[in-house]
C-alpha cells in the first residue's frame, strides 16, 4: 500500500511540475523543445537508431 501511495504521489508531483514548467515557458513549442524533447532524447534516440539499423540491415531485401 505504501508503494502505491509513493507511485501516485510521484505521478501527481510530476504532473504539477510539468504544468508549472508549461506555464513558465515562453511558448508551447519552447516547452516541448526545451523541457520534453531535450530531456528525453537519451531515451528515444537509441531506440530509433536501433529500429533504423534493423530496417536497413536486417529487413533490407537482397537484390
Amino acid at each position: 500500500m505504501a508503494i502505491l501511495l509513493l507511485v501516485i504521489g510521484f505521478i501527481l508531483f510530476s504532473i504539477i511540475w510539468l504544468f508549472i514548467e508549461l506555464v513558465t515557458a515562453s511558448s508551447f513549442n519552447a516547452f516541448l523543445d526545451e523541457k520534453i524533447m531535450r530531456r528525453t532524447k537519451w531515451l528515444w534516440v537509441p531506440i530509433y537508431a536501433l529500429w533504423r539499423m534493423f530496417k536497413e540491415v536486417i529487413f533490407n531485401n537482397k537484390k
